[in-house]
């Protein structure tokens, strides 16, 4: 069995067509320039994958024997996770090009969101200015399981081109797993992992 939602049962099957539909969508959520992500469109995919792997997480602890292994390996992540919070820009008369630019507080709600477990963000670059300074939260799922989008993909045959290479990890916000909140430029960062780095 994959997982019951309360007073919802779907089959295996509707589970993963259902996944499958999610994750595309997700792909697609747009940030605002402003503020990020919608909370009220977070919530909606929260409710399903959000739903998924909180409550795997808890059958886990409490009730293994009762999970679908093979899915469950399809997709769990543990171990470093990194996201970018994008500065943004305000209209302001107080200086010569009209826009005010500034780095958000950063909102640990707890639902989902987008992180990568690759500290470069090679596949995100295409969309990213790396000497613009961000902040990068660095953390570890520490008990907690993410969502490997490209490892359920690829067990499942519903792979995408255009974001494989961006190595997504779907995870909560939790404060609980941050090890730093940074205000760097992506290459600041990388250079400071590669410092962090043990030799080989």
């Amino acid at each position: 069995m994959i997982l019951n939602m309360p007073n919802i049962n779907f089959s295996d099957d509707e589970w993963l067509y259902i996944l499958k539909q999610y994750l595309n969508g997700w792909t697609e959520i747009p940030l605002s320039d402003s503020s990020g992500y919608d909370l009220d469109e977070l919530k909606f995919y929260d409710g399903f994958i959000g739903f998924l792997i909180k409550q795997t997480e808890f059958c886990l602890k409490n009730y293994p024997h009762i999970l679908d292994k093979k899915f469950i390996n399809s997709w769990k992540y543990q171990g470093k996770l990194y996201r970018i919070i994008h500065m943004f820009c305000n209209k302001s008369g107080k200086t010569k090009s009209g826009y005010s630019c500034q780095l958000p507080k950063v909102q640990y709600h707890g639902m989902i969101t987008h992180w990568t477990d690759d500290y470069t963000f090679e596949g995100l670059t295409y969309k990213l200015n790396k000497e613009r300074k961000h902040i990068i939260l660095e953390a570890d799922t520490k008990d907690h399981i993410g969502f490997n989008v490209n490892k359920f993909r690829k067990v499942y045959n519903c792979e995408n081109s255009n974001t494989e290479k961006e190595r997504e990890i779907i995870f909560p916000m939790y404060k609980d797993c941050i090890i730093k909140e940074h205000h760097l430029t992506i290459n600041e960062f990388i250079k400071l992992n590669k410092r962090k780095a043990p030799d080989k």
